[in-house]
């Protein structure tokens, strides 16, 4: 019997859906039986598969997205009483050699993926003597854990977080 830990797999194949009889261009995933959709933001390269793609802007160095599924058993509820949960999660998640760790903020996320809640977190760490700022948003989902996570050196951060969460809203059939 198959786990349901291999449901999503964020291996990219070339796709397309149709506005006003036009055919746009985007990258497909799969949902157990579902495809899923995506626009990734435009000049972002795509890298990865299977339960982790990585997107990484051009001409910015050190920067990173990633959407990710990991096991979740029993999966934790994205509610207030789990905030401090989730942001001991996203600490757990920084790279080996992170100092000066700060979550700037946790909370139950305003934005919501296939009508879920989301957690978001917000941190800042010192890596080889950069400070960067990390946003990792984690979506329960059955038994596995989704996160869409971006990555950059602090004074990077702001305009790529803005541009990669506004592509999440393409993001269909989760």
């Amino acid at each position: 019997m198959a786990s349901a830990s291999a449901e999503i797999d964020f291996t990219p194949t070339n796709s397309f859906y149709v506005a006003e009889a036009t055919k746009v261009p985007c990258v497909a995933f799969h949902n157990g039986d579902k495809v899923m959709q995506y626009s990734p933001p435009e000049g972002w390269k795509l890298g990865g598969g299977g339960n982790k793609i990585t997107l990484t802007p051009t001409n910015t160095p050190q920067a990173e997205a990633t959407m990710a599924t990991r096991p979740s058993k029993p999966s934790i509820p994205a509610t207030n009483e789990n905030v401090k949960a989730y942001s001991e999660l996203a600490v757990r998640m920084l790279p080996r050699g992170a100092a000066k760790v700060t979550v700037v903020d946790a909370a139950v996320s305003s934005m919501q993926k296939a009508g879920r809640p989301m957690i978001e977190v917000n941190l800042t760490y010192v890596l080889f003597a950069q400070q960067f700022s990390m946003n990792i948003l984690f979506l329960p989902h059955d038994d596995e854990l989704v996160t869409f996570q971006m990555v950059a050196r602090t004074p990077d951060f702001g305009s790529l977080e803005n541009t990669f969460r506004r592509s999440l809203f393409s993001l269909q059939g989760l």
